[in-house]
């Protein structure tokens, strides 16, 4: 894979996309449908791990979020059909917050495939890479934190009368 080529994929469920990852930005294009993106997540978890290696996880992760889709899916409509009942908070912040749930979720889930691609080359590559910060570590304790507390959050609460 090169840096800014496209890679032509196609999901399990049969869903036809390019991906082309940049330094900075992404593309996936869907079934026709672009949706260009900062690689925030990539760029600072992937930190101090060589271009090639780095450049293969980036792909993976990418086509993770394709992969993931159906459930990042039923994640989203479990979070609008729990969080719409809430009656003690304003609609904007059920729908941050929720958005928020939604993605993180969806973020370690393309992560998760990730890892399941790059099998014990995923741990050997993090041990070698040594970025100034524990990256993978704030990664995990935050996608995890967001999902988690947003999730149970949308789900708590007082409902309607």
């Amino acid at each position: 894979m090169i840096e800014d080529q496209p890679f032509k994929v196609r999901s399990w469920y049969g869903l036809p996309a390019e991906i082309v990852v940049g330094r900075t930005w992404h593309w996936v294009r869907a079934a026709g449908l672009p949706l260009p993106h900062p690689g925030l997540v990539d760029i600072h978890l992937h930190q101090g791990i060589p271009r090639r290696e780095r450049e293969q996880l980036t792909y993976w992760h990418e086509l993770g979020h394709l992969e993931t889709l159906p459930l990042a899916l039923l994640h989203a409509l479990a979070l609008w059909l729990t969080g719409r009942r809430r009656a003690d908070t304003p609609w904007t912040l059920r729908l941050i917050i929720g958005t928020l749930a939604w993605l993180a979720g969806w973020e370690l889930a393309a992560e998760f495939y990730t890892m399941g691609r790059a099998g014990q080359d995923y741990a050997r590559l993090y041990r070698k890479a040594h970025p100034r910060l524990p990256m993978g570590l704030l990664f995990w304790a935050g996608m995890s934190g967001l999902t988690a507390a947003g999730t149970l959050w949308l789900l708590g609460g007082r409902r309607d009368k």
